[in-house]
């Protein structure tokens, strides 16, 4: 089996469980997980729980992930949607056939530069007005293609076990469901 690579891509104010729930899974799981800093040095929480991030934005966007990761977070998630080299990052991503996850109201960043249109997503309900162009889920965790996104916080452990189930398969899911009582 070939190693897999992941990003998770911390803005200001992003949703802490959501991104500190899918770097741990990846981590036990045995998937090299790079936490993408927006900014240099410790990147505040929407709680302000501030992560050291392992690279910073500028360094990651010539490397090759497996799969990017977008935590939510309306304030981290903004700063998403607007940082152009997010966008970069997350068209040249998809345009290589690799996968993308969001959850939250990040899936709002994708539907914002038309990466999701025609797709089924879901996302929290708060921000399911943003979505125009893709077709809204109320399952917990929905898979379309290149795209997996989930609902919130309370849907965290579920989607970052698809997302290990999807990038190494079933068995890694089953081992890691024992260990964390799942």
């Amino acid at each position: 089996m070939t190693s897999k690579r992941v990003a998770v891509l911390l803005a200001p104010g992003y949703e802490e469980l959501e991104a500190v729930t899918v770097v741990d899974i990846f981590r036990r799981a045995g998937i090299e997980c790079d936490i993408v800093g927006l900014e240099k040095g410790p990147i505040p929480s929407a709680r302000d729980v501030k992560i050291i991030p392992d690279v910073y934005i500028d360094e990651a966007l010539d490397q090759a992930y497996d799969l990017i990761v977008l935590p939510g977070g309306i304030d981290g998630t903004e700063n998403l949607a607007k940082d152009d080299r997010v966008v970069a990052l997350l068209t040249r991503q998809l345009e290589m056939g690799k996968k993308v996850g969001a959850i939250c109201a990040a899936p709002t960043v994708l539907e914002r530069h038309n990466l999701v249109t025609g797709k089924t997503i879901t996302c929290h309900p708060i921000t399911r007005d943003a979505i125009k162009k893709a077709n809204i889920s109320d399952d917990r965790v929905v898979v379309d293609g290149l795209v997996i996104t989930s609902q919130g916080p309370g849907t965290a452990m579920d989607f970052a076990l698809k997302l290990v189930e999807d990038l190494v398969g079933p068995q890694k899911v089953e081992e890691l469901k024992k260990g964390l009582l799942v």
